[in-house]
């Protein structure tokens, strides 16, 4: 069953409601988890997917990441599981797992575990990969940027600020 409000070529242009000058940040599974468990509402895991939703920014998954979000909701905090098919199926793009060749590339970029989610959001164009556990990311390509979520908001916040001077 597939979730996502749409699909990603494994070229990387989207076929859903993408436009070229948006943000493209790919979201680590510790992202979503914390973004669906969100009490508060409040936290920067959820405010980034309620940007994705509001199509402010395009926030991508792969398959590889959803089944390893549903398989941790699933066995530690399965009241957040419907939470999570809701945002991916309003605010996130599913996009294709990146060949095994793709995964050969980048070895020595990121925790071996973690080379899927790394060439996915490489393979995708992906300007951010927003995660919690940074150190698992020690050499990210230049093309791409690992940071966590706080991070991520703070610099969204600043951008806008920075436009509405400009009005």
């Amino acid at each position: 069953m597939s979730y996502s409000r749409a699909r990603v070529s494994s070229a990387g242009s989207s076929t859903g409601n993408a436009t070229a000058a948006k943000l493209r940040v790919f979201f680590d599974s510790d992202v979503l988890i914390a973004g669906s468990a969100s009490k508060t509402h409040s936290s920067a895991s959820y405010l980034l997917l309620q940007l994705a939703e509001l199509t402010l920014i395009e926030g991508l998954i792969s398959p590889y990441v959803r089944e390893e979000v549903e398989r941790n909701l699933q066995a530690k905090l399965p009241q957040a599981l419907p939470v999570f098919r809701a945002l991916v199926q309003t605010a996130l793009v599913e996009a294709p797992d990146p060949p095994l060749a793709a995964l050969a590339r980048w070895t020595g970029r990121a925790d071996p575990k973690d080379l899927p989610v790394l060439a996915a959001a490489i393979s995708n164009d992906c300007h951010y990969l927003v995660t919690f556990n940074i150190k698992d990311y020690p050499n990210p390509p230049q093309s791409l940027e690992v940071l966590p979520p706080g991070e991520l908001v703070r610099r969204v916040r600043q951008r806008l600020a920075e436009l509405a001077e400009l009005e």
